[in-house]
């Protein structure tokens, strides 16, 4: 054989290769995992974040008012998933939770697990459809509208995401602006608190809330908080 059909030949092994790995890369990220593998994941997932609970402080019941823009992380890819990890900061600089976030792709049911010193949070979430639960009791869902559910699937709310700030309706009654979280998409990874807070100038609360409110509410806005932080302060993940 010449050389020019060697290289031919070359070339369209490397083509044929080429598009063998896309084609397997394409068919993980959009396999949609059955219950069994979602359990186990979110298993290893809590036990990693259980792992960094000791360097979380105590908290009282106004948590919520304490979740602010700041955080740090590593991420992760992989060829089937990425995975982002870190801790969140009050106002003081003090670590308050720790979460770990999975995806693989738009298609596909992500998953985000999140601890504080007392209660566990967690996240199912697909094209924006978001199932959230506290210590493994369904606490409601919200679609992609931006309409809040109870466990019920009844409409009881409404995520209101405007300019720079989110509207938080419950039983057609404003009781919460939660600020959009501060964008970290260009960042690789953020390891030094002080430079989060100095360089970055993060670390305001993302919750102004004017009333007193009911446990249900609480609830409510500890999770949206969080979920806000550590999913829209990272959207690059997927």
């Amino acid at each position: 054989m010449d050389f020019f059909t060697i290289m031919i030949i070359l070339i369209t092994l490397v083509v044929f290769v080429f598009i063998v790995l896309i084609a397997f890369v394409m068919k993980k990220s959009k396999d949609v995992k059955n219950d069994a593998f979602l359990e186990d994941e979110r298993n290893k997932m809590l036990q990693n974040v259980l792992k960094k609970r000791k360097k979380l402080i105590p908290h009282t019941s106004d948590f919520y008012l304490q979740i602010t823009d700041a955080m740090t992380f590593q991420s992760t890819a992989a060829v089937t998933n990425t995975k982002i990890s870190g801790l969140l900061y009050n106002t003081q600089r003090k670590s308050i939770a720790a979460f770990e976030r999975i995806e693989r792709g738009a298609s596909t049911k992500g998953q985000l697990v999140a601890i504080t010193k007392k209660h566990t949070f967690r996240y199912e979430f697909q094209q924006l459809e978001i199932t959230f639960f506290c210590d493994d009791e369904l606490v409601g869902s919200l679609d992609k509208t931006g309409i809040l559910y109870d466990t019920d699937k009844k409409a009881i709310g409404q995520y209101k995401r405007i300019q720079d700030t989110n509207a938080v309706i419950l039983h057609n009654k404003t009781i919460a602006t939660l600020q959009k979280a501060a964008v970290y998409d260009n960042l690789d990874a953020v390891s030094e608190v002080s430079k989060v807070f100095e360089e970055f100038n993060y670390g305001t609360p993302l919750l102004s809330v004017d009333e007193s409110l009911t446990p249900e509410a609480k609830k409510w806005l500890t999770a949206l908080a969080i979920f806000e932080i550590t999913f829209y302060g990272n959207t690059l993940v997927a």
